[in-house]
């Protein structure tokens, strides 16, 4: 028999994958220590996506210079998409970082082009020109007027916790578009290694809280730290976690395993002197 903080989880978990105009998106944030499957989730998010809503579109961002995440999903289950501009390549990393095409694979030049081709049931996997383009993106998605869906892995590249100049108020815009998240058809999910590598003023929006194992809490979490400290990790099984949203809270076991698909150690790059790694440059300077 389930116990209370399990039966409130699984609501908790049913209102995030549900849809209702009435209540709009979702914007969720997955913490969690090192190790503890806080990609793993955001994938599970997005596969039960894939099944529960297939004519819904999804955009997925990838780490650059980090392995592929998507993979895990299996064939047939992504599409690759770089904007003309982006100057990514890929890298083999079982091959001396040899340079590797991925398949399928499509360039854009504008966000409604991609969007208007971008097929649903599937995880389109974008790479833009710059880390902070995202936001741009998710703003033009926020207007299309219908469900699309945003994974983020690690939000604190798009929105660093320390930032000034322009960036500091691209991302204080962007807080506004985060906030109307509640009142449109659009639901984004990111993770993050710790919640103070991305912005207050984005995190001040978050909706659904989703604390994996080794999770600091936030003084606004009704979860306490010592439930969370209490959380199994389970590598066979999957990994336990707390939801907090709305005042309510509940516990819950990822259960979907990805793991690393052999011949799938491929990175994505890029090219030094692109416009990406000049305007990374100039962030890191204003700070």
């Amino acid at each position: 028999m389930s116990s209370k903080p399990e039966i409130l989880g699984e609501r908790l978990l049913q209102r995030a994958l549900g849809r209702n105009k009435d209540y709009g998106g979702i914007l969720a944030e997955i913490t969690g220590a090192q190790g503890t499957s806080k990609t793993g989730t955001l994938l599970s998010f997005t596969h039960h996506t894939i099944k529960l809503h297939p004519n819904e579109k999804i955009f997925w961002r990838e780490q650059m210079n980090a392995p592929i995440q998507i993979f895990k999903l299996g064939e047939g289950r992504y599409h690759f998409w770089v904007k003309d501009t982006a100057e990514v390549i890929f890298r083999d990393r079982d091959n001396k970082l040899d340079h590797i095409k991925v398949e399928p694979l499509s360039t854009f030049h504008t966000y409604k082009e991609l969007y208007d081709n971008a097929k649903p049931g599937i995880a389109n996997v974008v790479f833009l020109s710059t880390n902070y383009e995202w936001m741009d993106f998710i703003a033009y998605l926020r207007e299309v007027g219908e469900w699309v869906n945003i994974f983020i892995d690690e939000m604190g590249d798009i929105c660093p916790a320390v930032s000034s100049g322009k960036l500091f108020k691209q991302i204080r815009d962007f807080a506004s578009v985060m906030g109307a998240v509640r009142r449109c058809m659009m639901n984004v999910y990111f993770n993050t290694q710790t919640a103070q590598d991305v912005d207050w003023k984005i995190r001040k929006k978050v909706m659904l809280k989703i604390f994996l194992p080794g999770a600091i809490v936030d003084k606004e979490s009704r979860v306490t730290q010592h439930a969370i400290d209490g959380l199994h990790r389970d590598p066979i099984n999957g990994n336990e976690a707390y939801l907090d949203m709305s005042g309510e809270f509940g516990k819950v076991r990822f259960t979907d395993i990805y793991k690393p698909i052999a011949g799938f150690h491929i990175e994505a790059h890029q090219v030094k002197g692109s416009p990406n790694a000049e305007q990374t440059d100039a962030s890191e300077k204003d700070i």
